[in-house]
């Protein structure tokens, strides 16, 4: 399991957006983003992260307490100890009370040449 030092995420609301502040769900724990710029109204963009610097198990982007959250894109930027930075873009998707959407991706494999 990689060690997480951070990681920095641009949301792109689409129609619905929300109120309340974004949070994520980390190793089972619930966490509000950090540094945070832009918003969740429809058509923002939003900004923030966290510096976790423990052992990723499991990470979600999660759905409003109430109503739906139309997430038009996702990046997330990760550093991860003893790896290259690397991104991650994913696409459109509804969150609700109900959902959370996986954002955790192992880093890639190292390459070589033989």
């Amino acid at each position: 399991m990689p060690k997480l030092n951070k990681f920095k995420i641009y949301i792109e609301t689409g129609n619905n957006g929300i109120e309340e502040p974004a949070r994520f769900c980390f190793n089972s724990h619930v966490l509000p983003l950090e540094d945070l710029s832009g918003g969740t109204k429809p058509g923002e963009t939003l900004e923030g992260g966290y510096d976790i610097n423990s052992v990723a198990h499991s990470m979600t982007l999660v759905g409003p307490e109430k109503g739906t959250w139309s997430v038009k894109k996702i990046k997330v930027d990760f550093e991860v100890e003893n790896t290259p930075p690397y991104s991650v873009e994913y696409s459109a998707v509804e969150l609700d009370e109900t959902t959370e959407l996986n954002i955790w991706k192992d880093p890639p494999l190292e390459t070589f040449d033989v």
